[in-house]
Protein backbone atom coordinates (compact mmCIF):
# COMPACT_ATOMS: atom_id res chain seq x y z
CA UNK A 1 0.00 0.00 0.00
CA UNK A 2 1.41 3.25 -1.02
CA UNK A 3 4.27 2.09 -2.80
CA UNK A 4 6.22 4.63 -4.89
CA UNK A 5 8.39 2.35 -6.75
CA UNK A 6 8.73 -1.08 -8.56
CA UNK A 7 12.06 -2.73 -9.30
CA UNK A 8 11.86 -4.82 -12.56
CA UNK A 9 13.80 -7.79 -12.24
CA UNK A 10 13.79 -10.25 -14.82
CA UNK A 11 9.98 -11.04 -15.34
CA UNK A 12 9.05 -9.67 -11.96
CA UNK A 13 7.84 -6.30 -10.88
CA UNK A 14 8.41 -5.75 -7.19
CA UNK A 15 6.62 -2.75 -5.55
CA UNK A 16 8.17 -1.39 -2.65
CA UNK A 17 9.11 2.09 -0.63
CA UNK A 18 12.00 3.93 -1.76
CA UNK A 19 12.52 4.95 1.95
CA UNK A 20 12.48 1.22 3.31
CA UNK A 21 14.48 0.42 0.63
CA UNK A 22 17.12 3.57 1.02
CA UNK A 23 17.06 3.07 5.19
CA UNK A 24 18.39 -0.71 4.44
CA UNK A 25 20.90 -0.31 1.25
CA UNK A 26 23.12 1.99 0.38
CA UNK A 27 22.82 1.02 -2.81
CA UNK A 28 19.39 2.22 -2.87
CA UNK A 29 19.70 5.42 -0.63
CA UNK A 30 22.29 6.59 -3.13
CA UNK A 31 20.19 5.74 -5.90
CA UNK A 32 16.57 7.70 -4.59
CA UNK A 33 18.63 10.53 -2.87
CA UNK A 34 20.71 11.63 -5.67
CA UNK A 35 20.96 13.50 -8.97
CA UNK A 36 20.56 10.18 -10.75
CA UNK A 37 17.11 9.65 -13.19
CA UNK A 38 16.13 6.59 -11.03
CA UNK A 39 15.58 8.82 -8.11
CA UNK A 40 12.21 10.37 -9.82
CA UNK A 41 11.19 7.48 -12.21
CA UNK A 42 8.42 5.43 -11.23
CA UNK A 43 10.09 2.17 -12.25
CA UNK A 44 13.65 0.55 -11.88
CA UNK A 45 15.22 -1.53 -14.01
CA UNK A 46 17.76 -4.26 -11.54
CA UNK A 47 19.56 -6.51 -14.67
CA UNK A 48 21.64 -9.31 -14.18
CA UNK A 49 19.83 -10.12 -10.65
CA UNK A 50 18.08 -13.09 -9.92
CA UNK A 51 14.23 -12.29 -9.26
CA UNK A 52 14.00 -14.50 -6.45
CA UNK A 53 16.94 -13.28 -4.83
CA UNK A 54 16.14 -9.63 -5.13
CA UNK A 55 12.50 -10.54 -3.91
CA UNK A 56 13.65 -11.76 -0.60
CA UNK A 57 16.18 -9.21 0.09
CA UNK A 58 13.29 -6.85 -0.42
CA UNK A 59 11.31 -8.29 1.85
CA UNK A 60 14.69 -8.36 4.40
CA UNK A 61 14.26 -4.78 4.06
CA UNK A 62 10.70 -5.51 5.61
CA UNK A 63 10.80 -7.77 8.01
CA UNK A 64 14.45 -8.31 9.15
CA UNK A 65 14.05 -11.76 8.18
CA UNK A 66 15.57 -14.24 5.71
CA UNK A 67 16.13 -18.18 5.04
CA UNK A 68 19.80 -18.66 3.70
CA UNK A 69 19.66 -21.98 2.67
CA UNK A 70 21.67 -24.50 0.29
CA UNK A 71 19.07 -23.49 -3.23
CA UNK A 72 19.07 -19.75 -2.77
CA UNK A 73 23.15 -18.93 -1.18
CA UNK A 74 24.97 -18.63 -4.21
CA UNK A 75 22.03 -16.35 -5.81
CA UNK A 76 21.45 -14.19 -2.69
CA UNK A 77 25.22 -13.38 -2.03
CA UNK A 78 25.53 -11.84 -5.12
CA UNK A 79 22.48 -9.73 -5.26
CA UNK A 80 23.67 -8.84 -1.31
CA UNK A 81 26.89 -7.54 -2.87
CA UNK A 82 25.45 -5.52 -5.61
CA UNK A 83 22.83 -3.63 -2.98
CA UNK A 84 25.44 -3.27 -0.58
CA UNK A 85 23.42 -5.88 2.01
CA UNK A 86 26.65 -6.15 4.62
CA UNK A 87 24.84 -8.16 7.47
CA UNK A 88 23.21 -10.84 4.50
CA UNK A 89 26.56 -11.26 2.92
CA UNK A 90 27.99 -12.16 5.91
CA UNK A 91 24.72 -14.61 7.23
CA UNK A 92 25.66 -16.16 3.29
CA UNK A 93 29.45 -16.30 4.01
CA UNK A 94 29.37 -17.64 7.26
CA UNK A 95 26.42 -20.45 5.92
CA UNK A 96 28.99 -21.22 3.31
CA UNK A 97 31.41 -21.61 6.11
CA UNK A 98 29.52 -24.40 7.51
CA UNK A 99 29.15 -26.48 3.88
CA UNK A 100 32.62 -26.74 3.48
CA UNK A 101 33.79 -30.14 2.45
CA UNK A 102 36.69 -31.28 0.46
CA UNK A 103 33.92 -31.87 -2.64
CA UNK A 104 33.43 -28.27 -2.56
CA UNK A 105 35.75 -26.13 -1.08
CA UNK A 106 37.97 -25.14 -4.74
CA UNK A 107 34.29 -24.17 -5.99
CA UNK A 108 33.43 -21.92 -2.74
CA UNK A 109 36.78 -20.18 -2.64
CA UNK A 110 36.38 -19.64 -6.63
CA UNK A 111 32.69 -18.09 -5.51
CA UNK A 112 34.28 -16.02 -2.87
CA UNK A 113 37.14 -14.28 -4.69
CA UNK A 114 34.43 -13.49 -7.34
CA UNK A 115 32.14 -11.72 -4.90
CA UNK A 116 35.30 -10.49 -3.00
CA UNK A 117 34.31 -11.95 0.36
CA UNK A 118 38.11 -12.20 2.19
CA UNK A 119 37.06 -14.03 5.01
CA UNK A 120 35.14 -16.60 3.30
CA UNK A 121 38.17 -16.47 0.83
CA UNK A 122 40.69 -17.11 3.49
CA UNK A 123 39.20 -19.49 5.48
CA UNK A 124 38.05 -21.81 1.97
CA UNK A 125 41.69 -21.34 1.05
CA UNK A 126 43.10 -23.24 4.60
CA UNK A 127 40.21 -25.58 4.31
CA UNK A 128 41.26 -26.60 1.14
CA UNK A 129 45.54 -26.46 2.10
CA UNK A 130 44.94 -28.72 5.28
CA UNK A 131 42.37 -31.05 3.45
CA UNK A 132 44.69 -31.20 0.30
CA UNK A 133 44.48 -35.58 -0.27
CA UNK A 134 41.19 -35.80 -0.02
CA UNK A 135 40.47 -32.00 -2.02
CA UNK A 136 42.69 -33.28 -4.85
CA UNK A 137 40.38 -36.63 -4.95
CA UNK A 138 37.46 -34.33 -5.99
CA UNK A 139 36.03 -33.30 -9.31
CA UNK A 140 36.87 -29.79 -8.51
CA UNK A 141 40.46 -30.20 -8.18
CA UNK A 142 40.74 -31.98 -11.44
CA UNK A 143 39.12 -29.01 -13.19
CA UNK A 144 41.00 -26.18 -11.74
CA UNK A 145 42.72 -23.79 -13.96
CA UNK A 146 46.68 -23.98 -13.87
CA UNK A 147 47.52 -20.98 -12.12
CA UNK A 148 45.34 -21.95 -9.14
CA UNK A 149 46.70 -25.39 -8.92
CA UNK A 150 50.12 -23.37 -8.69
CA UNK A 151 49.01 -21.20 -6.00
CA UNK A 152 47.97 -24.17 -3.99
CA UNK A 153 50.90 -26.28 -4.74
CA UNK A 154 53.40 -23.73 -4.43
CA UNK A 155 52.02 -23.10 -0.54
CA UNK A 156 54.05 -23.69 2.85
CA UNK A 157 51.13 -24.76 4.45
CA UNK A 158 49.99 -27.52 2.29
CA UNK A 159 49.61 -30.11 4.52
CA UNK A 160 50.39 -33.38 3.31
CA UNK A 161 52.55 -36.35 4.98
CA UNK A 162 55.07 -36.71 1.87
CA UNK A 163 55.62 -34.64 -1.28
CA UNK A 164 55.36 -37.70 -3.09
CA UNK A 165 51.68 -36.65 -2.53
CA UNK A 166 51.80 -33.47 -4.16
CA UNK A 167 53.65 -34.93 -6.87
CA UNK A 168 50.89 -37.85 -7.37
CA UNK A 169 48.31 -34.71 -7.10
CA UNK A 170 49.61 -32.83 -10.32
CA UNK A 171 50.58 -36.04 -12.36
CA UNK A 172 46.52 -36.68 -11.91
CA UNK A 173 45.64 -33.49 -12.88
CA UNK A 174 48.05 -33.44 -15.86
CA UNK A 175 46.44 -36.65 -16.89
CA UNK A 176 43.02 -35.63 -16.36
CA UNK A 177 43.39 -33.78 -19.84
CA UNK A 178 46.86 -34.26 -21.28
CA UNK A 179 46.48 -32.86 -24.85
CA UNK A 180 45.91 -29.44 -23.15
CA UNK A 181 47.68 -29.82 -20.43
CA UNK A 182 51.02 -31.23 -21.38
CA UNK A 183 52.54 -28.39 -22.11
CA UNK A 184 51.87 -26.49 -18.41
CA UNK A 185 53.68 -29.83 -16.80
CA UNK A 186 57.80 -28.08 -16.91
CA UNK A 187 55.77 -25.05 -15.16
CA UNK A 188 53.81 -26.97 -12.36
CA UNK A 189 56.20 -29.52 -11.56
CA UNK A 190 58.73 -26.56 -10.46
CA UNK A 191 56.47 -25.92 -7.70
CA UNK A 192 56.64 -29.57 -6.65
CA UNK A 193 59.49 -29.44 -4.17
CA UNK A 194 61.08 -32.82 -5.63
CA UNK A 195 64.31 -32.63 -3.05
CA UNK A 196 62.18 -33.37 -0.32
CA UNK A 197 61.14 -36.90 -1.94
CA UNK A 198 62.60 -40.18 -0.80
CA UNK A 199 65.40 -41.06 -3.14
CA UNK A 200 63.80 -44.28 -3.82
CA UNK A 201 60.20 -42.61 -5.33
CA UNK A 202 62.40 -40.09 -6.93
CA UNK A 203 64.37 -42.63 -8.80
CA UNK A 204 61.43 -45.72 -9.35
CA UNK A 205 58.88 -43.57 -9.91
CA UNK A 206 59.00 -40.07 -11.38
CA UNK A 207 62.28 -40.69 -13.10
CA UNK A 208 60.66 -43.54 -15.00
CA UNK A 209 57.28 -41.54 -15.66
CA UNK A 210 56.88 -41.28 -19.20
CA UNK A 211 55.74 -37.73 -19.40
CA UNK A 212 59.00 -36.87 -17.17
CA UNK A 213 61.40 -38.61 -19.36
CA UNK A 214 59.58 -36.82 -22.49
CA UNK A 215 60.26 -33.30 -21.09
CA UNK A 216 63.73 -31.78 -21.07
CA UNK A 217 62.97 -28.98 -18.25
CA UNK A 218 60.93 -31.85 -16.31
CA UNK A 219 64.29 -34.00 -16.57
CA UNK A 220 66.43 -31.03 -15.52
CA UNK A 221 63.86 -30.62 -12.15
CA UNK A 222 64.73 -33.87 -11.39
CA UNK A 223 68.41 -34.51 -11.84
CA UNK A 224 68.78 -31.07 -9.59
CA UNK A 225 66.49 -33.19 -6.52
CA UNK A 226 69.09 -36.09 -7.34
CA UNK A 227 72.16 -33.81 -6.77
CA UNK A 228 70.38 -32.44 -3.60
CA UNK A 229 69.44 -35.82 -1.98
CA UNK A 230 73.23 -37.57 -3.33
CA UNK A 231 75.67 -34.21 -2.57
CA UNK A 232 74.61 -33.41 1.20
CA UNK A 233 77.62 -31.50 1.37
CA UNK A 234 76.69 -29.33 -1.11
CA UNK A 235 73.30 -28.50 0.31
CA UNK A 236 73.84 -25.19 1.94
CA UNK A 237 74.57 -23.88 -2.15
CA UNK A 238 71.43 -25.00 -3.26
CA UNK A 239 69.25 -23.56 -1.10
CA UNK A 240 65.69 -22.73 -2.73
CA UNK A 241 61.53 -22.72 -2.56
CA UNK A 242 62.00 -26.12 -3.71
CA UNK A 243 64.18 -27.70 -0.96
CA UNK A 244 62.29 -25.78 2.32
CA UNK A 245 60.05 -28.51 3.64
CA UNK A 246 56.33 -27.96 4.36
CA UNK A 247 54.68 -26.34 7.89
CA UNK A 248 53.25 -28.82 9.47
CA UNK A 249 49.53 -28.30 9.74
CA UNK A 250 48.28 -31.11 12.26
CA UNK A 251 46.06 -30.19 14.93
CA UNK A 252 48.26 -30.29 17.94
CA UNK A 253 51.58 -30.90 17.09
CA UNK A 254 54.17 -28.97 18.40
CA UNK A 255 58.02 -28.30 19.10
CA UNK A 256 59.67 -28.88 22.63
CA UNK A 257 63.40 -27.24 22.96
CA UNK A 258 64.17 -29.43 26.41
CA UNK A 259 67.45 -28.75 28.07
CA UNK A 260 70.50 -27.89 26.43
CA UNK A 261 73.55 -25.34 27.43
CA UNK A 262 72.96 -21.56 28.38
CA UNK A 263 76.61 -19.39 28.81
CA UNK A 264 78.37 -22.49 29.33
CA UNK A 265 75.72 -23.67 32.05
CA UNK A 266 73.42 -27.22 31.80
CA UNK A 267 69.57 -25.44 31.92
CA UNK A 268 66.18 -27.16 33.01
CA UNK A 269 64.39 -24.84 30.61
CA UNK A 270 61.55 -26.09 28.59
CA UNK A 271 60.69 -24.42 25.74
CA UNK A 272 57.29 -24.45 22.96
CA UNK A 273 56.73 -23.78 19.26
CA UNK A 274 53.49 -23.75 18.48
CA UNK A 275 53.71 -23.07 14.53
CA UNK A 276 50.03 -22.40 14.38
CA UNK A 277 50.19 -19.22 15.61
CA UNK A 278 50.51 -16.39 13.01
CA UNK A 279 54.42 -16.32 12.15
CA UNK A 280 55.41 -19.22 14.99
CA UNK A 281 55.69 -18.23 18.57
CA UNK A 282 57.92 -19.86 21.50
CA UNK A 283 56.84 -19.96 24.89
CA UNK A 284 58.48 -20.79 28.20
CA UNK A 285 56.82 -23.84 30.06
CA UNK A 286 56.92 -26.31 32.90
CA UNK A 287 61.05 -26.25 33.63
CA UNK A 288 62.65 -30.07 34.48
CA UNK A 289 63.64 -30.66 37.80
CA UNK A 290 67.24 -31.06 37.00
CA UNK A 291 69.20 -29.44 34.41
CA UNK A 292 69.84 -31.89 31.95
CA UNK A 293 71.81 -31.24 28.32
CA UNK A 294 72.63 -33.94 25.59
CA UNK A 295 69.42 -35.14 27.10
CA UNK A 296 67.28 -38.18 25.73
CA UNK A 297 63.52 -36.86 24.66
CA UNK A 298 60.90 -39.39 23.87
CA UNK A 299 56.77 -39.02 23.97
CA UNK A 300 54.58 -41.84 24.85
CA UNK A 301 50.44 -41.72 25.28
CA UNK A 302 50.56 -37.97 25.04
CA UNK A 303 53.51 -37.57 27.76
CA UNK A 304 57.16 -36.30 27.30
CA UNK A 305 60.16 -37.70 29.04
CA UNK A 306 63.53 -36.33 29.74
CA UNK A 307 65.91 -39.34 30.35
CA UNK A 308 69.69 -38.90 31.60
CA UNK A 309 71.68 -36.08 30.06
CA UNK A 310 74.14 -34.07 32.12
CA UNK A 311 73.51 -31.29 34.60
CA UNK A 312 77.30 -29.48 33.79
CA UNK A 313 78.99 -31.36 36.76
CA UNK A 314 78.26 -35.25 35.79
CA UNK A 315 75.95 -37.61 33.77
CA UNK A 316 72.78 -38.52 35.14
CA UNK A 317 70.73 -41.80 35.28
CA UNK A 318 67.46 -40.33 35.79
CA UNK A 319 63.99 -39.90 34.41
CA UNK A 320 61.22 -37.32 34.34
Amino acid sequence: ELCDVALLVGSRQIHAHRAVLAASSPYFRAMFTGELAESRQPEVTLRDMDELAVESLVEFCYTAHIIVEESNVQTLLPAACLLQLQEIQEVCCEFLKRQLDPSNCLGIRAFADTHACRELLKVAERFAQYNFVDVTESEEFLLLPVNQLIDMIGSDELNVRSEEQVYQAVMAWVRHSLPERRQHLPLVLSHVRLPQMSPKFLVNTVSSDLLIRGSEPCRDLVDEAKNYLLLPQERPHMQGPRTRPRKPLRCGEVLFAVGGWCSGDAINTVERFDPTHSGGEWRLVAPMNKRRCGVGVAVLNDLMYAVGGHDGQSYLNSVE
